[in-house]
């Protein structure tokens, strides 16, 4: 009997999950067509969103690699949970992302390379791409945990994509701070011309408060190089303690002098308020407390990655009115999000009064052919109560390397 009810479990997820992909090919996942049309090209709100910038600044800051190591020289890794139905979530979401960035069975390493660097040279030239390396969870000793890590991405991999393709793509390093060899580590992504870190503290198992990570602090203060780190709920990348992406947790690094990136705002989740009994809050509510505390004013900054999902427009919303904030907001796409249809929709937008009706038809094409396209073209036409975004979010490139202005 235990082995049927396992059975028919199975069986109902394999179902479900064949519904879910049956409704998307029937027009809600992504065609990933190549070749952007002269007609979207030349079109008068393309002329409108890329009017005031200047290509050559803007750097996305926020974008994620997806391989597999299946080309045997990039070092990728996978989990293998992503490929059994004993992980549905992962399971179902490694569907989601393989369809949002156009990937190949059997060929992930390469044909991620090659849609990125495609799309990427419809944009006009100067725009770039920042990739993240990601690194595998560590245990208190520094080791690395391959059993608690559900992607790896090398920082070696990184750097050689852009190598590859220096006209689109700078790379982050993901370094743990726990490491016998962390500081070193940092010395040689510096080098190799990283522009930042890279840290999801849940899933890598870093505690921000945690004493070993003082060094650490210190070397990226040292070399001015930012980290760029999730807070809030995480859902993407499951696990680990979730107490680590507490905002208020980021306090000991910017107490350091080091400058953060909080990703996406914080725009979701709950964490529990240190300064008020423990009070369970919204993690945007402390990551906003903390934007307007004087003394991090030039240390803490926010990424807007994400901001445009289906669930987080009241956060954004709050966002384009906080134009006190908005020297201090970097753009991201948090690619390849913005290529998975149903978690963003620009019909929804509208609805909500922050697109205009023929704004709708224009983004959805853009959207078949460049995902990053539409995801920096949606974003530059927001408007909320007369407020959108400024070209400052947008020209993120001195913020990451002002030694290359």
């Amino acid at each position: 009997m235990p082995n049927q009810t396992k059975y028919s479990g199975a069986s109902a997820l394999t179902n479900a999950f064949t519904a879910i992909k049956a409704w998307l090919e029937s027009g809600h996942s992504n065609p990933n067509l190549a070749g952007l049309p002269e007609t979207l090209k030349n079109h008068p709100l393309m002329h409108q969103v890329w009017q005031g910038i200047d290509p050559t600044k803007v750097w996305d800051c926020h974008a994620h690699i997806i391989g597999s190591g299946d080309s045997g020289t990039s070092g990728a890794w996978a989990t293998p949970r992503m490929d059994t139905w004993r992980h549905p979530i992962l399971k179902i979401q490694k569907w989601f992302h393989l369809n949002g960035a156009a990937l190949e069975a059997n060929n992930e390493d390469t044909s991620f390379v090659k849609r990125l660097a495609h799309l990427s040279s419809e944009m006009p030239a100067g725009y770039k791409t920042m990739l993240f390396a990601f690194e595998w969870a560590h245990d208190e000793a520094g080791k690395p945990v391959k059993a608690d890590s559900i992607f790896h991405i090398p920082n070696d991999y990184a750097a050689k994509i852009v190598a590859q393709h220096p006209q689109h793509f700078e790379w982050v390093a993901s370094i743990h701070p726990y490491r016998a060899d962390a500081i070193d580590a940092v010395e040689q992504a510096h080098a190799q011309g990283a522009v930042a870190m890279k840290w999801l503290a849940s899933s890598m198992n870093i505690d921000p408060a945690s004493p070993k990570c003082t060094k650490f602090y210190q070397k990226l203060q040292q070399l001015n190089m930012p980290i760029i780190t999730h807070v809030g709920r995480e859902s993407a990348v499951p696990g680990g303690n979730l107490e680590f992406n507490n905002p208020l947790k980021a306090r000991h690094i910017l107490d350091a002098g080091v400058r953060i990136v909080m990703a996406h705002c914080a725009s979701d989740g709950f964490d529990k308020d240190y300064d008020n009994g423990n009070q369970v809050v919204t993690s945007f509510e402390l990551f906003a407390r903390m934007m307007d505390m004087p003394e991090y004013e030039g240390l803490l900054f926010g990424d807007i990655s994400a901001t445009t999902l289906f669930n987080h427009s009241w956060v954004l919303k709050h966002i384009l009115q906080r134009d006190d904030w908005h020297h201090r907001l970097h753009n991201g796409t948090d690619y390849p999000l913005p290529g998975v249809f149903p978690l963003i929709t620009s019909r929804q937008f509208q609805r909500e009064g922050m697109l205009a009706a023929e704004h709708v038809p224009f983004l959805q094409e853009v959207r078949k052919y460049n995902p990053i396209m539409f995801d920096f073209a949606m974003k530059r036409l927001l408007r909320f109560e007369g407020k959108q975004l400024p070209t400052s979010v947008f020209e993120t490139r001195g913020f990451f390397s002002n030694q290359r202005l």
